[in-house]
């Protein structure tokens, strides 16, 4: 499957001039690879991470099938050329696919990090992810996955500062979820994240 076939959305709320750039940098970013669905989805302005989490149930309630959606956040860059010939190659049995990455897991039961982000390498290009943090870049597949993520979103959103990606993470080893030994795209220090957060989003495993 090419990478440009997939319909991607991009979460942004595009309410002041910070988000406005960042809203004019995803469309230039994605048109520049050749994807030939793109959304903007135009988050809330709720404290951070309530806004990801309602975006999340409202993005994937729109696409609850079986095809692939990937949904990536308004602060990332490529990690390598992506292009119209890239091609994405998943697992028969994939729930998601991340896209993106971050080297740590979240926390059994608490509302935090807990340690390296726990992996298998199953193959010579893939990954199965156990606890990984991160939302800014995963391809969503099964409808019972996105079930599963929007019903974990709706109930974290009556926790104030309950982050999304914990919950995410907390169910990851109850689905197939992979990636390739490398990300796509990373959370660049030009859109106001501290360099630690880059470092952390651009490894290879």
């Amino acid at each position: 499957m090419k990478l440009v076939d997939i319909p991607v959305v991009f979460i942004n709320p595009d309410h002041n001039e910070k988000y406005s750039a960042r809203k004019t940098h995803m469309v230039e970013l994605l048109n520049k690879i050749g994807f030939k669905n793109i959304t903007h989805h135009k988050s809330g302005t709720e404290a951070y991470p309530t806004c990801l989490a309602q975006a999340t149930i409202d993005v994937l309630q729109n696409y609850l099938n079986d095809d692939p959606i990937i949904l990536i956040e308004d602060d990332v860059e490529p990690f390598l050329h992506l292009d119209t010939n890239t091609v994405i190659e998943m697992p028969k049995d994939t729930d998601a696919f991340y896209l993106g990455f971050t080297k740590s897991g979240g926390h059994k039961t608490l509302n935090s990090h807990d340690g390296w982000a726990q992996i298998q390498k199953i193959s010579d290009k893939h990954i199965r992810i156990f606890n990984m943090l991160t939302t800014h870049a995963i391809l969503y597949k099964s409808k019972t996955y996105k079930e599963r993520i929007i019903w974990e979103m709706i109930n974290i959103l009556g926790n104030t500062g309950y982050y999304n990606d914990v919950a995410i993470a907390r169910v990851q080893p109850e689905y197939k979820v992979y990636g390739y030994h490398y990300p796509l795209f990373y959370q660049s220090v030009k859109w106001g994240n501290v360099q630690h957060t880059e470092d952390f989003t651009r490894i290879k495993f």
